[in-house]
C-alpha cells in the first residue's frame, strides 16, 4: 500500500529517542549492579568470619559492659530506664561503623586481586560496580545492626513499639550506614594496601565512639569534649535512635536528620569522586 502524496509516514515503533536510551541505560546500570550485588551477598552468606568478626565486639559490649554497668550508673541522670537501653543506640552505631568498614574492604580486595579490572571490561556501566558495593554494604550492615538490637531486647532493653518510631529509627540507621559505606568505599578506592586502609579507619573508629553521646550523656561531658561530640555525626545518629527507639533523645530530631542527610551526601560524593578517579587512571 502506497503512502498518499503529501502525507507523513507513521513513526516507527522501533525508533529510539532520548527517553528510551535513558531507560535502557538505567536498566543496564541496575542489571550490572544486581549481578555484582548478588555475588557480594553470596560471599557474605558463606563467610562466617566476616559475620562473626563484625558482630563479636558489639555483642561483647551488650553482654558485658551494658549489663555490668547496670547497677553502677545512675539511670536518673541518663534519663533512661536502664544503662543497657541507654547504650544500645551507641552499640548499634558501632555495629554500623564496623559493617561499613567491611563493605569498603570488599571493594579494596577486588581492587587488589584484579577483579575490578574484570568488571571494567565487562559489558556493564562502570558506576554499577560502586552501586553494588554500596548496596551490599548497606544490606549487610543493616542486618547486623538489627541482630544487635534483637540481642539488646533479649537482655532486657524495652523499645517504643510504635510503628512510626520504628520507621524513624530505620531512617536514622540507614542515613548513618549510607554515610560510612560511602566513606569506606572512597577510602578503599584510594588505598593501595589492606594495612593502610585498616589503619586509617581504626584511627577514626574509637574517637567516633568515645567522642559522642554513645556511652554517656552530653550534659555530663566536659565543655571541650562536648564540642567534639557536637562535631561528631555519631552523636546525631545515636540521638535519633534514642528518640525513636526509647523516646529519650536530647537534641532536636529535625537537627539529627539534617546533619545525617548532609553527612551522607558528603560521604557518598567522596565515594563517587574517589571511584571516578580510578576510572580516569584506566
Amino acid at each position: 500500500m502506497q503512502t498518499p502524496v503529501g502525507a507523513q509516514p507513521a513513526p516507527s515503533l522501533r525508533t529510539t529517542g532520548p527517553a528510551r536510551e535513558m531507560t535502557m541505560a538505567w536498566q543496564e546500570l541496575w542489571r550490572g549492579a544486581w549481578v555484582i550485588f548478588s555475588k557480594h551477598m553470596l560471599k557474605f552468606r558463606s563467610n562466617s568470619m566476616e559475620i562473626g568478626g563484625t558482630l563479636g565486639w558489639p555483642l561483647l559490649w551488650v553482654a558485658t559492659f551494658g549489663l555490668g554497668m547496670e547497677r553502677v550508673v545512675n539511670t536518673h541522670i541518663l534519663g533512661s530506664s536502664s544503662y543497657l537501653a541507654f547504650i544500645t543506640p551507641g552499640i548499634i552505631a558501632l555495629t554500623a561503623l564496623s559493617g561499613a568498614v567491611n563493605s569498603g574492604m570488599t571493594l579494596l580486595e577486588e581492587k587488589i586481586k584484579g577483579v575490578l579490572k574484570e568488571y571494567f571490561v565487562a559489558p556493564i556501566p562502570r558506576l554499577s560496580i560502586l552501586l553494588a558495593a554500596t548496596g551490599s554494604g548497606l544490606v549487610k550492615t543493616l542486618l547486623q545492626s538489627l541482630i544487635i538490637l534483637a540481642m539488646a531486647m533479649a537482655f532486657g532493653a524495652h523499645l517504643v513499639s510504635s510503628p512510626t518510631h520504628l520507621v524513624g529509627a530505620l531512617l536514622f540507621l540507614l542515613l548513618y550506614i549510607m554515610a560510612f559505606v560511602g566513606f569506606s568505599n572512597g577510602v578503599a578506592a584510594r588505598s593501595r594496601s589492606v594495612g593502610g586502609y585498616h589503619m586509617l579507619l581504626f584511627v577514626l573508629n574509637l574517637p567516633l565512639l568515645f567522642l559522642s553521646n554513645a556511652l554517656y550523656p552530653l550534659a555530663t561531658m566536659p565543655a571541650w569534649m562536648r564540642i567534639f561530640a557536637y562535631l561528631n555525626p555519631t552523636t546525631y545518629a545515636v540521638d535519633g535512635l534514642r528518640h525513636t527507639l526509647f523516646a529519650n533523645g536530647t537534641l532536636s530530631p529535625y537537627l539529627d536528620v539534617a546533619v545525617l542527610l548532609a553527612f551522607a551526601a558528603l560521604c557518598n560524593w567522596f565515594g563517587v569522586r574517589s571511584f571516578t578517579a580510578i576510572l580516569e587512571r584506566k
